[in-house]
Parts: C-alpha cells; sequence; structure tokens
C-alpha cells in the first residue's frame, strides 16, 4: 500500500504521474456524497478492490479520462457530514459479508475541507456483496461484475488455508557476508531458513513443503526436518535439488493465521562457491500443497562482492533502480 497521509503525498502522485491500477483507483472529491447513487458507488468500488488484490481507493484526485494519469489535486469533499465514521457505517451496513481490515484516512486539504484514502486488504472472509446485489472486481481500471467461477474461487480462499514461506539468513537476515578461508573453493557454510506461514484463517494441519535450491551450491551436511529427495532437471530451469519437508497434525502442531512457531522452521545449510560469491545470482524455490491449495514461490540471492542479499518473490516482481532492490549507497 502506498503511503498516503497529507497533501502533500497526493501532489506527488500527480507530480510523478502514478497511473491507476489493479490497486489503485482515483476518484474527485464530488464522487464522494451522501445523496443518490453515491454511498452504492462507494460500496461497488471498495468490494471491488477487496474481491480481487486489494489496494486502495483515493479521494480528492482528478484524474484524466484519457491517460488514466492523476491531473490535479482537487479541494476535497465539501460535505461536513461525510467524515471517516460515516464511510464507515456506509460500508459496514451495506456491503455483506462485513469486510475487515479495511481503513479510512483523512487528507486535510487545506481549504477547510478533506479527501480520503481507503486501504482495503485483498478479502479473505468473501466474496463480498454490494449494495446492487452484485459481486465485484477490479478489471482494465474499472469495477466490473465478477463471473460465476471467480466468486466461486474467492468462497474457496475462505475456507482454505493460504500458506506462504519466508526465508532468511541466521539472526533473521536478509543479507549475509560469508567468512572464505584461503585456499578454498567454497565460503564457509550458510544456513538458509525456511518457516510456513498461513494467511487464512483456516488452519493447516497436513503441508508438504519442497525447498528447491540451486544446484551450484554444495550441501556439507543435512539438518532435520528437510530431506533430500532428488533433483530437478527440466531445461530452461535451473537444476535444482530438491528438499522436502511434511507437516502433520497431530502430531505437529497445525498452522494458523498470523502464528509462527519453530517445530515450523527448518534449515538447509549450503556453501556458496567462491566465483559465484564474487558476483552472480542463486535460485530458489519453494512449493507448498495441502488439501484445497497450492502454491510456488521463486526466490533469488544475488551475490555482490562477497555480500549474499536475499530478494523475495515481492521483490522480484517489483524491481527498483538496480535489478532485485541492489543500492548505490
Amino acid at each position: 500500500m502506498l503511503d498516503l497521509r497529507a497533501k502533500g503525498d497526493l501532489q506527488r502522485l500527480v507530480d510523478e504521474g502514478l497511473e491507476e491500477s489493479l490497486t489503485l483507483d482515483y476518484k474527485a472529491s464530488p464522487a464522494l456524497t451522501r445523496d443518490g447513487k453515491g454511498p452504492d458507488e462507494l460500496c461497488k468500488d471498495v468490494t471491488a478492490l477487496a474481491n480481487s488484490a486489494g489496494g486502495q481507493l483515493v479521494y480528492g484526485v482528478e484524474e484524466d479520462k484519457v491517460t488514466k494519469k492523476p491531473s490535479r489535486v482537487d479541494d476535497g469533499v465539501i460535505d461536513p457530514k461525510v467524515t471517516r465514521e460515516w464511510i464507515d457505517q456506509v460500508l459496514n451496513s451495506r456491503v455483506q459479508p462485513r469486510m475487515n481490515g479495511v481503513q479510512t484516512a483523512r487528507i486535510d486539504m487545506g481549504t477547510g475541507q478533506f479527501g480520503y484514502v481507503i486501504s482495503v486488504p485483498q478479502t479473505q472472509t468473501g466474496p463480498h456483496q454490494a449494495p446492487d446485489g452484485k459481486y465485484y472486481k477490479r478489471f482494465d481500471l474499472q469495477s466490473v461484475p465478477m463471473h460465476d467461477y471467480e466468486i466461486r474461487d474467492i468462497m474457496r480462499r475462505s475456507t482454505t488455508p493460504d500458506l506462504y514461506t519466508e526465508l532468511w539468513f541466521d539472526g533473521r537476515l536478509k543479507t549475509h557476508t560469508p567468512r572464505v578461508d584461503q585456499g578454498t573453493q567454497n565460503s564457509e557454510t550458510v544456513m538458509l531458513h525456511c518457516v510456513v506461514l498461513n494467511k487464512s484463517p483456516t488452519p493447516a494441519h497436513h503441508v508438504v513443503v519442497d525447498f528447491f535450491v540451486d544446484y551450484d551450491l554444495p550441501i556439507p551436511f543435512q539438518v532435520g526436518p528437510f530431506k533430500s529427495i532428488g533433483e530437478r532437471d527440466e531445461a530452461p530451469r535451473p537444476k535444482m535439488r530438491i528438499f522436502r519437508r511434511v507437516i502433520n497434525s497431530p502430531p505437529d502442531l497445525p498452522i494458523f493465521k498470523d502464528g509462527e512457531v519453530e517445530q515450523h522452521s527448518g534449515v538447509v545449510p549450503v556453501q556458496i562457491p567462491i566465483e559465484v560469491l564474487e558476483g552472480g545470482n542463486i535460485y530458489l524455490e519453494t512449493s507448498i500443497q495441502a488439501p484445497g491449495f497450492t502454491t510456488t514461490e521463486e526466490w533469488l540471492i544475488v551475490a555482490r562482492t562477497g555480500q549474499l542479499k536475499l530478494v523475495s518473490p515481492k521483490e522480484r516482481r517489483t524491481p527498483r533502480t538496480h535489478p532485485y532492490g541492489w543500492s548505490d549507497d
């Protein structure tokens, strides 16, 4: 989510020409009104974000209808009875089922009037129905009705686990500089930690986690619960070693939402060849399977002049000035 707290933040959106997207929707302040279809349109646009990938609805920014870029910050909502409390009341009373985690920020426009930024997480309890009885999604920068299969997919999301992995080096660090002893071809052993987490209120009782590690990395020894089960050699994808662990409840603890326990963590020790450590990419993948759920996440370790930087799947999809987030600092 964008950090939008003041009029200057909205002005930066205009100055940078940040276009509308699946997760960003601009509205001029007059669109936020208590009259006519105003409340229903508010519910329609907020539920469309929740039923899609989540995002932000910004009232107070006019949009160029041709370029889809913001054109100017306006003076704010005229009606003084349109407040954060009113917005919350409308959403809570007109949207079914009720949405969780929606946050509304009031923006002082310096005119005695206010704009509003509504931040909407992706739903885990929906789909959410607008007052007209329809279910909406974000598509092609609009709020459009959903198809039956899309509604069913969101319903499945609310009744199945939503699992993901987090990786780090020792100390929960995302960067690491391993020691290299003179006369050796590889670095000291580097511990790659992997934990399985859950974003859904539905706990996961039976989970299979595969950890794919770049084949070029020597594995000096194995540490349970991950066990080597073979290799994957499917060009053009990089050749990988496969390590697997299985979580079964009982005797293991289920994986609950927002709960991290040591029992769901594991370690794979690796060594880094010196030529890779000086400058190269190391490929990692995690694959999770559970009843009604499966996902694969692609991770990366970027090596640069002896330092390792762990790059998450999200960061890989949104590179910055340098690939994978390296800075010139």
